[in-house]
């Protein structure tokens, strides 16, 4: 861009010397002539970055058609606090003293179920619907005009319950920001059973191999617990470069100590092996990464990952076995399954690399940032360490039909990228 600005402004100095004008590239010219100040300054346009986004929350003024007024509940930045709207016809207005240019809803789940609502602003007819809720629990809502009104008003039959609203001016959002996607299909799906199992015993798998190597990691939710630790869990991940909004499969959190009887709590192991089918015939991973036989430790829910896991190896190639999610999504075959801590096959992997993507940071560093999303789990004294008892760099390749690891130490092996 330098190079071509001063090849420019060298040809045409003395002409625009001569005119009077002083101008140099990128600048308008009063004549059209060969149009070179205009693609330059297109070019310049397009290289430049976008203004950050400036957030607005704490001016703006808000307003309900419900009793309860208490908004800060929505603005404290504290997860386990919410702002409901239990009217059968929920509205919540806010206005900023400069317009905004996005808005941003972390809704509070109490039931598993979806957030309907839709996002208004006011338009020459009145109030105009440009975006909506729906299964996502947090939404970055892009205003497609700058506005200093907007208005939520729910369509569905769940009450709405806002952990948190942020404003923002027009601009890129900051990078915390959540921005999901749904995948299509997956490279690499772990299989957790609580929110914060993901970096307790998985460590720098999600900022390796989702971050930093740009693989689709899917993270799954065995039973992903109450509304504030489900906000956690999507903190935690989007901070460790995954863009994919984790599935939770609703299981309830109860600890039956071994397997059989975490399938009873589970209302049925047939009941889970065709959720956790299912879950595979849709995102169509290539690897499968999950819990110890031993459940780390020995947590029921956390062996019944591991055994629905073996389990749905053998299932979810054939079209017989739950043929309803068979015939939505069709079959899949997993080619390798990994298991924590799993003696047979081992492979260390190493979180202590730096990665790019997060300026030089570890997996490790990464993780243990990610982990402090977990605010209810900190305050039961639960915390992340490097390796740690159950060491979160052990995986032991239980089934494969693309060949033995090398002794790489990397989970994709043989998986054409």
């Amino acid at each position: 861009m330098r190079r071509k600005t001063g090849k420019i402004c060298a040809l045409m100095l003395g002409l625009l010397m001569l005119a009077g004008k002083g101008v140099c590239a990128g600048e308008k010219t009063a004549e059209a002539g060969t149009g070179i100040s205009a693609e330059i300054q297109q070019e310049e346009a397009e290289n430049l970055p976008k203004e950050t986004a400036r957030e607005l929350t704490g001016s703006a003024v808000f307003s309900s058609n419900g009793k309860s007024q208490d908004f800060s509940l929505m603005t404290d930045g504290d997860l386990k606090t919410y702002f409901p709207l239990r009217e059968k016809k929920p509205e919540l207005t806010i206005t900023t003293p400069e317009p905004m240019g996005g808005v941003y809803i972390m809704a509070f789940d109490k039931y598993g179920r979806d957030h309907d609502y839709d996002l208004q602003v006011r338009g020459k007819d009145g109030w105009e619907t440009v975006d909506k809720g729906g299964s996502y629990l947090v939404h970055w809502h892009v205003l497609p005009e700058p506005a200093e009104e907007v208005r939520i008003v729910g369509t569905g039959k769940e009450r709405l319950r806002f952990a948190e609203i942020r404003l923002f001016s027009p601009g890129e959002p900051p990078a915390e920001i959540q921005r999901w996607e749904t995948a299509e299909k997956c490279d690499l799906m772990l299989l957790t059973a609580h929110p914060d199992d993901e970096i307790l015993w998985f460590a720098g798998l999600m900022p390796t191999y989702g971050g930093e190597r740009g693989y689709r990691v899917q993270v799954v939710v065995m039973a992903p617990t109450g509304g504030q630790r489900k906000l956690e869990l999507l903190g935690a991940v989007w901070h460790c470069g995954v863009r994919y909004y984790p599935e939770m499969l609703g299981f309830i959190d109860k600890n039956g100590k071994e397997p059989e009887k975490q399938y009873q709590l589970w209302r049925g192991k047939n009941r889970v092996l065709s959720r956790v089918t299912e879950t595979v015939r849709k995102y169509k991973p290539e690897v499968l990464v999950t819990h110890g036989e031993k459940g780390e430790y020995g947590h029921g829910a956390h062996k019944a990952a591991a055994d629905a896991a073996k389990a749905v190896l053998k299932i979810s190639g054939k079209a017989k076995k739950y043929p309803e999610s068979a015939k939505k999504y069709g079959t899949w075959e997993i080619k390798k399954l990994y298991l924590h801590e799993y003696k047979k096959n081992p492979i260390i992997c190493d979180w202590s690399v730096p990665l790019v993507a997060f300026g030089g940071k570890t997996g490790y560093e990464v993780a243990e940032e990610a982990f402090q999303f977990h605010a209810s789990q900190i305050k039961r004294d639960w915390s992340f360490s490097v390796h740690g008892e159950h060491d979160n760099a052990a995986f032991g390749l239980y089934y494969t039909s693309v060949g033995a690891d090398s002794g790489a130490g990397d989970l994709m092996e043989h998986i054409s990228e």
